[in-house]
């Protein structure tokens, strides 16, 4: 029975049902906060995406591409704070996070705010970032830095 239950489980997973379940996660990000805080310009990949509002914004620019499973952590708690304070008191502003036009954040990298990813700037795979990444550069690690930078056009 189970190698039954599982072949209907792998066929619904790859179906219509798979399908359609991969397109909503890809097109829709989980954003936790105040959505009027989110700005996304045109033609950005989201994939699965965090993003979080809470303690600032974030705004997205253009033709920026967001690998899978890619955290925007604008919000923020209060970590000299103890039990229920500690929990649900949170700032309300300076967390803001820049993500400028033609960046690439791979997967499974977290940014922290308040921080900026400059222009064509690249975020390899499971970073964190912490501070700023400059325009056409390549950032990496934990946290992360600069590991090089790349030829403008």
């Amino acid at each position: 029975m189970s190698r039954l239950a599982d072949a209907l489980a792998w066929r619904l997973a790859g179906g219509l049902l798979g399908n359609v379940a991969r397109h909503a996660v890809r097109r829709y990000p989980y954003i936790w906060g105040n959505p009027s805080r989110l700005s996304i310009d045109s033609d950005v990949q989201l994939n699965d995406a965090l993003l979080n509002c809470g303690s600032g914004s974030i705004t997205i620019a253009c033709d920026v591409v967001l690998g899978h499973g890619v955290s925007l952590l604008a919000g923020a708690h209060d970590h000299r704070l103890f039990g229920s304070d500690r929990k649900h008191r949170v700032p309300v502003t300076g967390r803001d996070i820049v993500i400028a036009e033609g960046a690439l954040i791979a997967s499974n990298a977290t940014v922290l705010g308040p921080c900026r990813v400059g222009e064509h700037a690249v975020v390899a795979a499971g970073a964190v970032v912490v501070h700023d990444v400059p325009p056409y550069s390549v950032a990496g690690g934990i946290p992360a830095h600069v590991l090089y930078k790349l030829e403008q056009p």
